[in-house]
């Protein structure tokens, strides 16, 4: 009988694989296995349009719900641990447990979040479409923001799924939104690629959509909940007749980027892009292996490919 990875995820493994693959880290010394899921937070506030929370409290709040259910799922010790900018949380095993090698199972080998894909098993057709949303429910809980500062140039307010920025990982903004757009029908504005040829230089990789739009998937961290509740309602009373459409996998051009130097970089980019001029963030998807194109004869449209 074949083996399938599918009979060892069901909602609860699915939300745990979006934290793992979204901030965790996996490591073994003198036999004690740990992993660690790190939380952090770069404001002090995290604010919507009347929502204002403290970050470190509202984070902390958020994770004792998150412990809880981790509990339950590996039923053994995690504990938090506060940082400068943020708080972890800790799972140790002391066994070599069959949760500890389905994890492994998860991450094909890897060990930390710079080097993970999305598990391919989160592709597969006859997956429940509840389990994939719970995927990118954890993801978003510890590597989503939603706030006033996100809004687009029209005034949309946004959510950012945040990929930070390794040379080993930069097919899973990719992966992301197709398991967004293809899967659960969650439509993806844009990437905000941190590539020079986009003016951000080597930051973060942004995946946006409109708050609206990712009320399906949600928060469990509640003061994220809140605020997209929020701004999606202001989204929907601002903009009543516009309905977030799902990135069509190319657009117009309307400009020509300049030549960056950091294009060859073989230290920060993906070996696929080394040496490559981009003047779309479409262009960059593809050349990561975005599939997507145009229904024909479908106006192509104008947008700031910026993000900004």
């Amino acid at each position: 009988m074949p083996f399938r990875l599918d009979d060892y995820i069901d909602g609860d493994v699915a939300y745990l694989a979006g934290l793992i693959i979204g901030r965790g880290t996996l490591s073994e010394v003198s036999g004690v296995r740990q992993l660690t899921i790190e939380f952090s937070y770069t404001a002090l506030e995290v604010q919507g349009i009347k929502a204002v929370y403290a970050s470190d409290v509202a984070v902390r709040l958020g994770l004792d719900d998150i412990r809880d259910r981790l509990q339950e799922l590996l039923d053994t010790d995690i504990s938090k641990v506060s940082r400068n900018g943020g708080v972890d949380l800790v799972v140790r095993f002391m066994r070599n447990s069959m949760i500890w090698r389905n994890i492994q199972l998860l991450t094909n080998g890897a060990t930390s979040y710079p080097y993970f894909e999305i598990p391919a098993v989160l592709f597969a057709q006859d997956l429940p479409t509840a389990w994939k949303r719970e995927f990118v429910r954890g993801f978003a809980d510890v590597a989503g923001n939603v706030r006033l500062a996100n809004r687009y140039v029209d005034g949309r307010n946004r959510v950012r799924l945040d990929v930070l920025n390794y040379p080993s990982n930069w097919k899973l903004p990719v992966q992301l939104c197709r398991l967004l757009q293809e899967h659960l029908g969650v439509p993806v504005q844009l990437i905000t690629w941190g590539h020079p040829n986009m003016g951000r230089g080597f930051r973060e990789h942004q995946l946006n959509v409109f708050a609206d739009a990712f009320l399906p998937i949600g928060f469990s961290m509640q003061h994220k909940q809140d605020i997209l509740e929020e701004l999606a309602q202001a989204n929907r009373v601002a903009f009543p007749n516009v309905t977030p459409a799902p990135c069509p996998g190319a657009r117009q051009l309307k400009t020509q980027k300049p030549v960056d130097e950091g294009e060859s970089n073989l230290g920060k980019l993906d070996p696929q892009l080394v040496g490559k001029h981009f003047d779309a963030y479409w262009q960059i998807c593809r050349e990561l292996g975005c599939c997507r194109r145009p229904e024909l004869g479908q106006q192509l449209e104008l947008l700031d490919d910026s993000g900004e």
